[in-house]
Order: structure tokens, then sequence, then C-alpha cells
């Protein structure tokens, strides 16, 4: 088949556009379109024109992205759903919720063409507004929840946690088999642990939960600049992965879900390990001991143990989730149908 995947923002519209951006991480749309290349489709990724005819394809897959995000293309993206109704809806950002409200509030006129989102937008042709009720009518459908839709996440969680969607229109795929595997160059570790991510609001009252200044080991924190924190590039953390004993993955209100990360496998990969919230844990390792570390149990640890931790994880990982490309286009086929 010949199959466009497209969305609202220049990294979903961009084959890999991660090559380009400050932090380099790798989306899941890597692993998409390496999986049903492999499969044998023609696969385009790319912003669409408004106006367009898009009939030359068998499949349309449109990522969704938050009006109040600099979304760039949402137009075009409103563009590609109206022109193919038929078209798989896509998330590539957790932040659902907010994403599908923010979109829906702009089936008001006003709101969809205030200089707000306007003057966020690239592409638009001069006479948008003539496009209101197309652009309207694709917001409407969106809203509609007719359209099957595609989620990377492992296999096993609970989608419900995460999307509020009709179970027969829900389909997901692990990337894993197909993503691009980072790997770190140093398994020096010290006793540190490590978080990558913003601090505040969600993420901070979990990473107090930790207690993490209990252990006596040190805490690195990274991603805010005017903390005086360090941002690094995904290539950059992978290789403190493997310097640091320790790393942290904040939980969310949708553990449970099995949404994807890479982080998973990158801390496996690198000797590491991993200590999240115990339901999303679950779903990667199937272990209770292995799923309920806590900071303080590797603190009480020697290396030995520390490594036969590490070690268990990633053999539960790979057990439970293997890099298994035919699972992979298995998972796709169903939604391409």
């Amino acid at each position: 088949m010949k199959i466009l995947i497209t969305g609202m923002n220049k990294l979903q519209c961009t084959r890999d556009f991660y090559l380009n951006q400050q932090l380099k991480v790798i989306p899941s749309h890597y692993s998409l379109i390496r999986c049903l290349e492999d499969m044998g489709h023609e696969v385009d990724q790319r912003v669409v024109t408004i106006g367009e005819d898009l009939e030359e394809y068998d499949r349309v897959i449109v990522f969704l992205h938050n009006p109040a995000g600099f979304a760039g293309f949402l137009y075009n993206g409103l563009w590609a759903i109206y022109a193919r109704p038929d078209c798989i809806m896509a998330y590539d950002d957790w932040q659902i919720d907010s994403i599908t409200k923010g979109l829906e509030s702009l089936c008001d006129p006003e709101k969809l063409f205030r200089d707000y989102v306007k003057d966020g937008c690239k592409e638009v042709p001069e006479n948008v507004e003539q496009y209101q009720d197309e652009l309207i009518g694709a917001i409407q459908l969106i809203g509609a929840r007719e359209n099957d839709m595609l989620i990377s996440a492992f296999a096993g969680g609970d989608l419900s946690l995460i999307i509020d969607y009709p179970a027969d229109k829900l389909f997901s795929y692990n990337p894993n088999p197909y993503h691009l595997h980072r790997q770190a160059e140093s398994r020096d570790k010290k006793r540190i642990f490590n978080f990558a991510g913003l601090v505040q609001g969600k993420t901070q009252k979990w990473l107090k939960k930790q207690n993490v200044e209990s252990t006596g080991w040190e805490l690195k924190l990274y991603g805010s600049r005017k903390d005086g924190q360090d941002r690094v590039t995904e290539d950059e953390m992978v290789n403190l992965y493997g310097e640091h004993w320790g790393i942290l993955m904040a939980g969310y209100h949708h553990a449970g879900s099995g949404w994807w990360r890479a982080r998973p496998t990158q801390v496996a990969d690198a000797g590491s390990i991993l200590i999240g919230e115990p339901k999303e844990m679950m779903l990667y390792y199937n272990d209770d001991f292995l799923s309920t570390l806590t900071p303080q149990m590797l603190a009480e640890m020697d290396d030995e143990e520390l490594e036969a931790i590490a070690e268990g994880q990633r053999l539960a990982l790979y057990l439970n989730h293997p890099l298994d490309k035919s699972v992979q286009q298995a998972e796709l086929t169903k939604v391409l149908k």
C-alpha cells in the first residue's frame, strides 16, 4: 500500500526530524516508518497542502497535537483528516486529554482563526478562513471517536488509563523491534541516581516521594537550565545511564497503560537499574521484586548485587517484550486491515 504519515507539528510531518532537534530524541515515528516499509509498503511522511486531494494514498495516518503547543501545521493536519475521513488517527504525546480538549475548543470559528493560532501556523493560505467548514468538520470527526486510533505502547497495558476511546477502535504497537536503540559507551558506574525530565508539577511530587536524600547517593537532575541543570542530547543521556546505577522514571496518572518510552530499553542495555511506578514496571518485567525497587533498596546493595538486579531487569524485559519484528508487523497489520 501507499501510506501517508502526517500531523500537526514539524516532528510529525518530517522523516527523521530528530536529527535536526536540539535534544535529538528519537520518536516512535522512526520505528513506525521502518516497520511499514519492511512490510513492503511505500511510506511518505510530509506536511499536506490545504486543499489537496489525498486519494493517491491507500491509508493516511494523522498524528494529533495540542494547538496551544506550537503546533505549526495545525490547519494542515486538520485538512488531512477532512480530506481522508477514513484516516487512522494517532498520538505521540501521553497528554492525550489536553490535546483533545485543545482541538475540540477550536470548533468556534473565532477561536480557530484567532491571531494566536494563525500566527503559530506555517504554510497557510491567505484565504484559510474559506476552509472553515472543512477544518471544523475535521475537529468534529476527532470528537466523534469513530476513527481507528493508534497508540505506541508496551503489550499488556490498560490503554483506558491514558485514553477514553472505544475499545474496538483502539490499536497499539510496541515500537521497540524497529526502533533505533542507542547504546551506552561506558559502564563504569557510580552510585548516583539519575532523573532526566523537568522537575515540575507531577514529576516533582513523584520525585519527592522517592526520598533519595535518605540514601546518601547523589541525585543528578537534568532538563531545566533555569535551575542550573544540564540539558543533554539523547545519545549523551544514554551514556550517562551507563555511568549511573539508579535511573529514576517518573510515574504519571496513566501508570499501567503501557505508554511507550525508550528509557526502559536504554537502561537495560546500559546495565543499569530502572526505578519507576510499580504498575508500569510490572508491564516491563512481570516480576514483583524487580518492579517495586526503591532508592533505599539500591543504596543497601553492594556492586555484585546491583549487577544482578540490572541483569535481572534486562532479561525480564526482553523475555516479556522481545525485539521480534514479526510481532510489531502483526500489530500494525491489525490497524491497517
